[in-house]
């Protein structure tokens, strides 16, 4: 199965195939007992002949319908025992990594594909600006010939310009959303090529073979905030966060391809709070910027490479608190993320790391940080980059400065199976081994819940203070 099943829904949908099959049987049942000649004719205030048409059409009718639901309550029957089989699978640690999401799982990220949020949008306008104009115009001369007259030709000729522009409407959309993935696709091979590394990763960035010799017990702690703002705030500035507290740095984590959810993150309250660092996705490097490092011959200074590179990166980056009002995010990709700062915020620094180095950036980022933000919504055991950060972060970040984000459609119990599985697999000297039981925080944010964020920082600066 590509997703886990719930049996509590399995077994209501198998009970409602079979009240259907038994109910469309008896019908059937009924009208070929009646027909054949079993029991009294029906000749009271409405006569209802044995030898009447309506009889063999509805047995047969009803027993095709019953066929059906048959058909559908073996499915379903099935698919129960495959739910309860995955329920005792998800009882063993080592079986439950085998097993797959729920359906809902990853629902947004499947709607941040890039270009996919878009193009279902101008196809939804763009079929009906074509086919609208051809119906009526159709139908109009179809219908009512003589009410269109000497205007049919006019009318002709509407709707003709208007799929025409319809049509070159789509075109255009589809060939940009087009441009935009070979764009995405021709960074992520440059940033395979050998010829733009400048060192290969120190084994600082490997994953220990061994693991800590204590590791204590995990509490995940799921807190689901209210999505409202928390009025009374005040503005931000160089020394005080919108919290009235020293700015943090923050080390955000996620799905490159998640689009949706970080657009919520850059609207939400921790670009208020700190100042954000984050790796660069190869969707977010535009086609000016990538012709013009062509044309310069700088196409290697495209990618953080080396410790240096990575350094000189850190020291230029700005400290000024961002004043109120609208400005465009360009860390997010593609042409950029229109906010408004009612409060002010902080700058955002993204590091476009090449392939042999993104992981010794993961440490760099780890290193800096006062918290850790990793948003495992849509996250399954596929996306070995971000497992491999999420593994970082415990092997090397201490569990109560880290803050997990997931939407309200991801599956908790999968996440909660993979983050054990990392946190059961922690590295030696990690700051998290020892005795005792450790908490770590899931904030359930809903998709365009960018204020129920307010919250979750205002909780995670209480956890910063142990």
């Amino acid at each position: 199965m590509r997703y886990r099943l719930d049996p509590a829904d399995e077994a209501e949908a198998a009970r409602g195939n079979l009240l259907g099959g038994l109910y469309t049987g008896g019908v059937a049942a009924l009208a070929h007992a009646y027909r054949s000649g079993w029991g009294p004719e029906l000749n009271g205030y409405v006569e209802i002949p044995r030898d009447s048409d309506l009889f063999p059409l509805l047995s047969a009718g009803a027993g095709l319908i019953c066929a059906l639901f048959t058909v559908a309550l073996t499915v379903r029957v099935v698919r129960w025992q495959i739910a309860l089989s995955q329920r005792r699978q998800a009882r063993d640690p080592v079986k439950a990594l085998l097993l797959p999401p729920s359906a809902g799982h990853g629902a947004a990220l499947r709607r941040s594909r890039p270009g996919r949020a878009t193009l279902s949008a101008v196809l939804t306008l763009g079929v009906s600006w074509v086919a609208f104009p051809l119906v009526i115009v159709g139908l109009g001369i179809l219908l009512t010939p003589e009410r269109m007259g000497p205007r049919q030709e006019e009318a002709i000729v509407f709707a003709s310009v208007s799929t025409v522009a319809g049509l070159v409407l789509l075109v255009v959309v589809g060939a940009d959303v087009a441009r935009r993935r070979l764009l995405a696709g021709q960074v992520r091979r440059l940033s395979q090529d050998p010829a733009f590394a400048e060192l290969m990763p120190p084994t600082t960035a490997a994953l220990s073979r061994y693991h800590a010799p204590v590791i204590p017990e995990l509490k995940i702690t799921h807190y689901a905030p209210p999505n409202d703002i928390i009025f009374g705030l005040p503005k931000v500035s160089t020394t005080r966060n919108i919290f009235g507290r020293p700015p943090l740095n923050i080390a955000y984590f996620r799905l490159f391809e998640n689009e949706l959810r970080m657009r919520d993150f850059v609207k939400g309250a921790f670009r208020r709070c700190g100042y954000v660092h984050l790796l660069r996705s190869a969707a977010s490097v535009r086609q000016s910027e990538l012709v013009r490092m062509r044309r310069a011959g700088t196409l290697g200074k495209l990618f953080v490479a080396s410790d240096q590179r990575m350094r000189r990166e850190l020291d230029a980056r700005s400290f000024e608190a961002l004043p109120r009002g609208f400005r465009i995010v360009r860390e997010t990709g593609g042409r950029g993320l229109p906010v408004w700062d009612l409060k002010g915020g902080y700058p955002m620094s993204a590091y476009l790391c090449h392939g042999a180095y993104w992981k010794r950036a993961v440490d760099t980022l780890l290193d800096l940080a006062d918290l850790v933000v990793i948003d495992l919504s849509g996250f399954q055991k596929e996306n070995i980059g971000t497992g491999y950060e999420l593994q970082r972060v415990i092997d090397r970040y201490p569990v109560h400065r880290v803050v997990v984000l997931a939407d309200t459609d991801s599956d908790t119990d999968y996440l909660a199976t993979h983050i054990r599985h990392a946190w059961s697999r922690m590295a030696p000297g990690s700051p998290n081994s020892g005795r005792g039981t450790r908490t770590l925080l899931v904030g359930r944010v809903p998709v365009g819940g960018h204020r129920a964020t307010y919250h979750i920082v205002s909780y995670a600066h209480k956890r910063l203070t142990r």
